[in-house]
């Protein structure tokens, strides 16, 4: 069975690699619109070896739900892909019951393992699908085309909707109720460390920014040049959702410069937007996939089917998993 995976973040490389331990020769493809793997986990690097998490900031989770998904912790924790999170983080609400992780090699590592791991037999970046038919041809907008016998769409639901893709006009309305938050990254790096704060990431009580991390500190890595992500909140997003990262350089800079007046300024900064940064509306029902075509199948997944989270991501991928199997069966 020759399968296509659209998109290169946590639910697609996921659902590649359980694929691959659940049905050993299955073909795997993988196509990404973007230059590399990462999607929401990727990463902004600096000088000297600096790197910020552009989305994904670290996971949470509990011992029941790490006990439930322990096919896909237990080979991260072992092979510290992600290692406990031991720094100061103030302002977060805290449960007894949760417990907190990072990737100490940027959040896009955990992409980066289930890649490795899957044995996906045909990878390419930079092919942005514009077109599916009912009968599995795929169809970028460079004008390349391909057969499938299935394909899996884990786009948030607005860019599948862009695509040309059969699906019943149900599934399209419902599709098009589900929302995302918008949000603005400012990163900061600088050569040395040389921040003085009590903590190591922040969650701030500001209309603009609703978070702040010291990266190489929320890693543990004290000694390494200082770099930090401020992430703004959704409300601040909703309100510029037209602006471009160029726009809004200025007025984010400004904005850091109030709150921390007495940070040195640092060797280079810049922004990033995520247009579609979190689902706040998921499909309903939160099904972990839909079946949007059933002549050549065409199956949809990801956060917008669930949450965006980790676990969230975990829980679509086992959902696409399942109901492969039971097309095959």
């Amino acid at each position: 069975m020759k399968v296509l995976l659209i998109g290169c973040g946590l639910t697609s490389t996921i659902t590649a690699y359980l694929l691959r331990t659940r049905i050993p020769n299955i073909h795997l493809t993988l196509w990404d619109k973007a230059r590399g793997p990462g999607g929401r986990t990727s990463v902004r690097r600096g000088p000297n070896g600096t790197f910020v998490d552009l989305g994904a900031q670290f996971i949470s989770t509990d011992a029941s739900t790490l006990s439930k998904y322990s096919a896909i912790y237990e080979p991260l924790i072992s092979t510290k892909t992600l290692a406990l999170m031991n720094c100061k983080i103030e302002g977060i609400s805290e449960s007894h019951h949760k417990q907190h992780f990072i990737a100490p090699l940027g959040a896009n590592s955990l992409v980066k393992y289930f890649l490795n791991n899957a044995s996906i037999d045909c990878i390419k970046f930079e092919r942005k699908v514009c077109a599916i038919t009912p009968t599995g041809k795929v169809t970028c907008i460079c004008g390349s085309e391909e057969l499938f016998d299935l394909i899996v769409i884990t786009a948030p639901a607005p860019q599948i909707l862009q695509m040309d893709c059969p699906m019943s006009q149900t599934i399209r309305y419902e599709l098009e109720k589900v929302t995302y938050s918008t949000r603005f990254t400012y990163n900061m790096f600088y050569e040395k460390p040389v921040l003085k704060t009590e903590w190591d990431v922040q969650f701030l009580n500001d209309k603009t920014f609703r978070y702040v991390s010291i990266e190489n500190r929320k890693r543990e890595q004290y000694n390494l040049p200082d770099c930090v992500v401020f992430h703004t909140t959704k409300e601040f997003g909703q309100e510029h959702i037209k602006e471009t990262t160029e726009s809004m350089f200025q007025m984010l800079n400004d904005k850091v410069n109030k709150l921390f007046p007495e940070w040195p300024l640092p060797t280079t900064s810049n922004v990033h937007k995520w247009l579609y940064s979190q689902v706040t509306t998921p499909y309903s029902n939160s099904p972990g996939c839909v079946l949007l075509n059933e002549s050549i199948p065409i199956l949809a997944g990801g956060d917008s089917f669930t949450q965006s989270t980790f676990n969230g991501c975990i829980e679509s991928a086992l959902q696409i998993c399942e109901t492969i199997e039971n097309l095959e069966s």
